[in-house]
């Protein structure tokens, strides 16, 4: 679920699927798959398509704003704990 969380915020920071996906290094098809992935895990739509753009749902809006903290926390821990490892 994290690298999927991470291409939902790319998708929605980038304001573009095509954008994202270059950004994550992935394909468009793949980003959008990971994003309905994500949407069906979750059991929410985050995202209206609306060629050639998107809407955030109240609930994507919200899964966006929260997540932000997580994604954060997360790469603070990755941060300390390759710091440790190498002290």
């Amino acid at each position: 679920m994290f690298h999927r969380i991470q291409y939902f915020h790319a998708v929605v920071e980038c304001k573009s699927f095509s954008d994202a996906a270059k950004k994550c290094q992935i394909s468009q098809s793949a980003i959008s798959q990971q994003i309905q992935a994500l949407e069906k895990e979750l059991g929410v739509v985050l995202l209206l398509r609306k060629r050639p753009n998107f809407v955030l749902t109240p609930a994507g809006n919200y899964f966006y704003e929260n997540s932000r903290k997580l994604l954060s926390d997360l790469k603070e821990i990755q941060e300390q704990t390759l710091h440790l490892h190498k002290n």
